[in-house]
């Protein structure tokens, strides 16, 4: 396996255009800004892998994601074995603390490899086999008639599921454009509410008893208050009358344990850019599973390679419940490779590796 061992580690700045901006209560979003990273191996093996930036959620910016990839992480495993597999993920995942999405590129990249050296498919890799998955999509913040009609179309269009984002208008208007919504869109049609952190205990629950007396298709509530008031997003669990998401209140498996431990969510949200990579994704998926609480796989606003690796991972785990990759319809760029996307569904390559 001495061919196996990495000797070279290239990166590219990608910036793709988006069809339209992508709002929520955190930050606005004009371009998919990613690094994309490609490790070459003796034998000639090249694995790729990208990482966005989020200075809201994982407090990173492009120019500190990669000073940490080019300058901390890179030298770190230059020269290393792929056979030693759980050492060279550990390098990366103990090589700098937080920079979750630098790390994720890298682990990305590494998966890749593995995946091609065992001449599998990444998803088929990680226990799964193809299968079509289908994601929501986001409806950002905009002017209220706007997202209204955004509603609509994007029901026309094919989504069986949207993602409505709150936290910017009045409280009382927000609660009334999920009831506004609910009337342009069929009833069969689920709406999963996001908040991005912006509301209260009392708001949040005010809402949920307003939405569930007229009877509206929701799915969840996902981060409806800060991400370390753990009190506060307990204390909605225990009272809600709709299930309950943590997004931004876990990063780690150590988040994951003290939320399910103090019953603080009744779903989790698991992004590769969060986790830093598969390997601790895969951690957090297992705990939640063993709790009895399903996962949603999501995303930022990100590069073709990141979103690739959430298919493969949601493909190979059956309590990965709800897809918010929508992130693949919203760029303009026409690259390839990865999976296959066709009006609300994805489904992995049968390619081996990642599939680029």
């Amino acid at each position: 396996m001495h061919e196996a061992s990495i000797t070279q580690i290239e990166f590219e700045l990608v910036k793709e255009d988006l069809h339209r901006p992508f709002v929520t209560a955190l930050h606005e979003v004009n371009y998919v800004i990613a690094v994309r990273v490609r490790i070459i191996l003796k034998n000639g093996f090249i694995g790729i892998g990208s990482a966005t930036p989020n200075d809201k959620v994982t407090g990173d910016t492009l120019e500190s994601m990669y000073h940490a990839m080019r300058n901390v992480i890179k030298p770190k495993i230059m020269g290393l074995n792929i056979a030693d597999w759980n050492y060279i993920l550990r390098t990366v995942r103990e090589s700098i603390a937080d920079n979750a999405p630098a790390k994720a590129a890298f682990e990305i990249a590494l998966y890749d490899l593995r995946a091609q050296l065992f001449e599998v498919p990444l998803s088929k890799l990680l226990g799964g086999s193809p299968r079509n998955l289908y994601t929501d999509y986001t409806v950002s913040l905009a002017p209220l008639d706007e997202m209204l009609t955004e509603s609509y179309e994007l029901v026309s269009r094919g989504f069986d599921a949207l993602k409505i984002k709150l936290g910017d208008h009045d409280f009382e208007e927000d609660v009334q454009l999920i009831l506004d919504i609910a009337k342009v869109i069929p009833s069969s049609v689920s709406m999963r509410i996001d908040i991005n952190q912006a509301w209260t205990v009392r708001e949040t629950l005010v809402a949920v008893d307003t939405w569930t007396k007229h009877s509206i298709n929701i799915d969840f509530i996902e981060q409806p208050v800060k991400a370390d008031d753990y009190l506060g997003m307990q204390q909605i669990t225990q009272r809600s009358k709709l299930p309950v998401m943590a997004d931004e209140s876990v990063h780690t498996f150590e988040d994951a344990h003290e939320l399910l431990e103090k019953h603080a969510c009744d779903l989790v949200n698991i992004k590769l850019m969060k986790t830093g990579g598969i390997s601790q994704a895969e951690k957090i998926n297992q705990l939640c599973e063993t709790a009895g609480v399903q996962c949603m796989i999501g995303c930022m606003i990100e590069a073709r390679e990141s979103i690739a690796a959430a298919v493969a991972f949601a493909t190979a785990h059956r309590n990965i419940k709800y897809i918010d990759l929508d992130s693949a319809f919203m760029s303009k760029s026409e690259r390839k490779g990865g999976f296959e996307n066709k009006k609300n569904m994805l489904r992995v390559t049968e390619k081996y590796g990642l599939g680029f």
